[in-house]
């Protein structure tokens, strides 16, 4: 799934982010070796001894020993498989880690008609396991009453007297139980439990290991205009009409919401759907349609569609609407559509392009032909996600899909493209092949946004990914690994919110760092050898981390190398965080230490974290480096575990670590390495590659956050930022240099800095102008420099916005796609009520995606306090702010210096209703909760954020809490640090002439 902006509705009281809960309690089970029980049954009979007693004493031992004897009997009986009250303590499944167990229930698990409910765990057992699936629905989009009817094939792995399912919010109405005979199995109770979001059938009979059995269920539900489950969505037509249509997310947990299942990603099934509907609309599923015929004694259509292959149930998807279509084909005749709604059709063609060209990519990449005879891609108007990669019919945000070249700039457009490249991977990083337990997530996610960045550079070759992969993947991945707060990319889940805790920025972009560091040092041709042995080792089923390195160490084994990549691997999955490498350079001699690197200086090494008596907070790090003697010339040692010395030769001036900032650590020099790194970039720039030019400006104002260097070292980086001409870089500096003016708002400082920013790009905004020309990377580059200019206050820039803004208002004049930002934002900025309210007007109106989100953010720069209360309202409303963009407007009104406040405020005071508007197990709880704190920067901010939180259960976003107030403890520090030589340093700098180092 493409994007961490997630919505649920789990358990109302789970506990997340207890890394340490156990599924079903393995390690309180023991071992009966060790056991006081063995070591008396020894003692008994060790030799010599004797055993003498009174008649009185006898018969009391005669007694106790009847009494055992009946309680071991009690035990045996209901501890046996087939017992119904038994809670599953055997082995983990494959990929499942044994893990300290969760705290016992303070009250026993009740069913929802108030007996105790006999299943404690929140993980199903082991008992059986689905084989197929046939789902008939009959969704009814007017009255929203869905009835549904399921036959599920099981096959008993062990005996058993019950079955535990999933379901939530489902009535069930029948349920009955036949042997492969069809010979009925009686069920004597059936249970909810809301809590697990779990069904429990006992029956009448042992189930045999080995045999096969049919569970037919009825059931109906409710559609909710929601984003996850069957939901409803809606879209208006050119004429103003609202139409319906009836869509699905299950990521992760939300099948069950659907149809009861066995909705854990390792029960793989086939599936096959049946589902009626109005004959103006049609019906959509992962496979292609196999008949469609007009039910009886109705005007209803009946489609069915062709079985699926085996999959989890988070896969399956079905759709019900009324949507045009365009359809193209790949080079072995692969079916590839695109639904839309009809007056959308047209911004369909680009994604009709791409899809076809990433999907040979990937056969080829990956050696393993895409198994299905369609793919579907279809736009959805209401949705949590980016998009989601159910197999052969993936599911988009409108933004994600659509693409006009009259409208959509280039950054809305390689988002498109990034996208699609990104589901399209999961096709086989995580459907064909699927982790065994979501703990292993990042194997899904971490590899579709490693291989995004591949299949978008075959398709649009022209854009410089791999250099893009380090701001778009790398950087995100360091700056939030480097928080406590941060969590391993293999970490334990057992809950429905814990696991959507982890859709995060860890498992997508420090997953995706860490492949692209292993594929450095081990070739892509290897790490692609290694990636086919594994899809096809575990094509249709599942797999773990360690399944992956064991099909890389083989290949490389078998070229004549080896490598301990587990070992190596282990280091960067199983622990948090990354290392700093401090460096040193004297009389040609490198010495290079390692230590765990955190931002918080009042943070220690958590004892609690896993692993950390084994790896103790060391890596195996691929240290490269260049030297002035060749600069281009990449060199690598192995640091394993351990601090390294090496000679590099007395005549070296300077060494620049981590080439192209492809490992995933940070370095930092003593004074002399700065300042000969320094003097390289303001006399020599380009003797450094963009990537380690990047790399070296987020090193040392990340390192400044943590008051490792002095924040001159990082302003006099900044200097050599007059004569950088490319975006890597440049994207790199102004995320690092307006995060210090935000950090510096209530200061003096504060419009010290922008003037600072402002004489640094003023030479690159008169070079790259208003003319929407040049290549990608250009107009992305020309964006940026634009809203930078407007931003430090830049009198001709701010009057060219808002000439082409009162034109395109007034005059309706087209402005160039990639000017639309920074027009729309100033334009509402230093705009009129009047000027807020048509950006309003062409929000509620426009066909264009990308335009809509636009304005969104747009919107949100007004400096009138009533309009922005009025706009932060608007969220509470889903009929004026889809639900999907609520974080959105959030997140760009707390960005809004006069918007911050109110932003806060508005969370606070609604905070019951927007938890009740995402459910309690949204993801996107914790990405509003970081969106309004993070530019707070005082202690007074930190009593606040921790005093209204400490009485609020924040479910999945306790993580994002965490990171939060660890944020704005940083902001403190920061502050403590650096605020005195930032001001110094920029009141010297801007004392010389035109602020130039003379």
């Amino acid at each position: 799934m493409e994007g961490p902006v997630r919505m649920s509705d789990m358990l109302a009281n789970s506990q997340p982010h207890n890394n340490y809960n156990t599924l079903n309690n393995e390690e309180n089970s023991g071992s009966p070796n060790e056991s006081g029980f063995m070591v008396n049954k020894r003692a008994m009979y060790e030799p010599g001894a004797v055993m003498v007693c009174s008649q009185k004493r006898a018969c009391c031992v005669v007694t106790l020993g009847f009494v055992a004897i009946i309680a071991v009997a009690l035990i045996v009986a209901f501890t046996k498989p087939g017992c119904p009250e038994a809670t599953y303590t055997g082995e983990p499944l494959p990929g499942q880690s044994i893990r300290p167990t969760s705290s016992p229930p303070t009250t026993p698990p009740t069913a929802t008609n108030g007996e105790l409910f006999p299943w404690t765990s929140v993980r199903l057992p082991t008992h059986v396991r689905p084989l197929h699936y046939d789902l008939s629905l009959h969704p009814n989009l007017t009255s929203r009453y869905v009835k549904g009817e399921l036959t599920i094939k099981l096959t008993a792995i062990e005996e058993t007297q019950q079955i535990v399912i999933h379901g939530h919010e489902l009535n069930v109405t029948s349920y009955k139980l036949h042997n492969k005979y069809e010979k009925p199995i009686g069920i004597s109770k059936f249970l909810e439990y809301p809590a697990h979001q779990q069904l429990y059938l006992k029956l009448d009979e042992i189930l045999r290991r080995g045999s096969n059995y049919t569970l037919r269920l009825s059931y109906e539900f409710t559609l909710k205009e929601g984003l996850e489950g069957f939901y409803l969505s809606s879209y208006k037509t050119a004429s103003g009409e609202k139409r319906y249509i009836a869509t699905t997310h299950f990521e992760p947990t939300a099948a069950r919401a659907a149809f009861p299942c066995f909705d854990e990603p390792q029960l793989k099934a086939k599936f096959h759907l049946g589902i009626y509907r109005e004959p103006h609309q049609f019906t959509l599923f992962n496979m292609p349609l196999q008949t469609s015929v007009k039910a009886e004694d109705s005007d209803l259509i009946h489609d069915q569609f062709q079985e699926s292959v085996e999959m989890s149930t988070y896969l399956v998807a079905f759709v019900v609407c009324d949507y045009d279509h365009v359809t193209n084909k790949t080079s072995n005749n692969v079916s590839v559509s695109v639904y839309a709604p009809p007056m959308m059709i047209s911004q369909a063609s680009y994604a009709l392009r791409m899809a076809p060209q990433i999907l040979d990519f990937y056969e080829t990449f990956f050696g393993v032909p895409y198994p299905l005879p369609k793919q579907d891609l279809i736009a959805i108007p209401d949705f949590g996600a980016g998009a989601m990669e159910n197999w052969g019919l993936i599911t988009y945000r409108e933004t994600a899909l659509m693409f006009d070249p009259n409208h959509t700039s280039s950054r809305a457009q390689q988002r498109v493209t990034v996208v699609i490249a990104h589901e399209l991977a999961h096709q086989w990083f995580g459907n064909l092949v699927t982790m065994a337990w979501w703990s292993d997530l990042w194997l899904n996610e971490g590899f579709a946004s490693f291989m995004e960045n591949l299949g978008t550079g075959v398709a649009e070759p022209g854009w410089a990914m791999q250099e893009q992969f380090i701001v778009e993947k790398m950087q995100p991945a360091l700056s939030l690994d480097a928080l406590l707060a941060s969590h391993p990319i293999s970490t334990p889940v057992a809950d429905p919110a814990q696991i959507e805790s982890i859709f995060d920025t860890i498992s997508y972009k420090k997953g995706a760092s860490i492949i692209g560091m292993l594929e450095s040092f081990i070739g892509q041709d290897m790490l692609k050898a290694g990636l086919r042995l594994y899809l096809e080792a575990h094509r249709y089923g599942n797999a773990a981390t360690d399944d992956l390195w064991e099909a890389l160490t083989r290949v490389l084994k078998k070229s004549g190398h080896y490598l301990d990549i587990k070992g190596i691997m282990d280091t960067w999955t199983l622990q948090a965080g990354f290392p700093l490498i401090s460096v040193s350079l004297e009389d040609g001699l490198v010495t290079a230490g390692q230590a765990r690197f955190l931002v918080c200086e009042e943070n220690v090494t958590d004892p609690n974290e896993p692993l950390n008596s084994t790896l103790g907070y060391k890596w195996h790090v691929p240290l490269t480096y260049v030297t002035s003697a060749n600069p281009k010339n990449e060199t690598m040692h192995w640091m394993n575990l351990t601090d390294v010395e090496f000679e590099v030769g007395k005549e070296i001036k300077w060494i620049k670590f981590n080439v192209g900032q492809r490992g995933f650590y940070r370095v930092t020099y003593d004074e002399g390495g700065w300042d000969a790194l320094i003097h390289v970039l303001q006399t020599e720039p380009h003797t450094l590659s963009p990537a380690d030019r990047a790399s070296l400006l987020d090193d040392a104002f990340t390192l400044v956050k943590a008051g490792t260097i002095n924040a001159t070292v990082a302003l006099n980086l900044s200097l050599y930022l007059k004569r950088e001409s490319l975006y890597i870089p440049w994207h790199t500096a102004l995320n690092h240099l307006f995060s210090w003016v935000q950090l510096l708002f209530n200061y003096p400082a504060h419009t010290l800095m922008l003037e600072y920013i402002h004489i640094l790009i003023l030479p690159h905004y008169e070079r790259v102008g208003w003319m929407d020309t040049g290549t990608h990377i250009e107009r992305l580059l020309r964006s940026e420099i634009l809203m930078a200019a407007v931003e430090c206050g830049n009198i001709h820039a701010i009057e060219e916005a808002q000439k082409r803004f009162a034109a395109w208002r007034n005059k309706n004049e087209s402005i160039p796609p990639n000017l639309r930002s920074v027009v729309y934002k100033t334009g509402v900025r230093y705009g009129t009520e009047e000027d807020w309210r048509h950006c309003w007007q062409v929000y509620n109106t426009s066909s264009i995606p990308s335009e809509k989100s636009l304005m969104l953010k747009a919107m949100a720069q007004t400096r009138d306090p009533w309009l922005m209360q009025q706009y932060l309202e608007y969220t509470l409303d889903g009929s004026k702010i889809r639900p999907q963009d609520v974080m959105i407007v959030l997140r760009e009104v707390s960005q809004n210096p006069g918007g911050r406040l109110s932003a806060w405020r508005m969370v606070r005071q609604h905070w019951t209703q927007i938890s009740q508007l995402f459910g309690h197990g949204s993801f996107t709880i914790g990405a509003i909760i970081k969106a309004v704190t993070s530019p707070f920067t005082s202690a007074f901010d930190l009593g606040e954020v921790e005093s209204f939180f400490s009485n609020v259960d924040v479910g999945p976003g306790e993580r994002a809490l965490a990171q939060a107030l660890e944020t704005i403890r940083l902001h403190i520090q920061w502050h403590e640090h650096n605020l005195d030589d930032v001001t110094q340093w920029l009141h010297q700098q801007l004392s010389k002439p035109e602020g130039r180092d003379e």
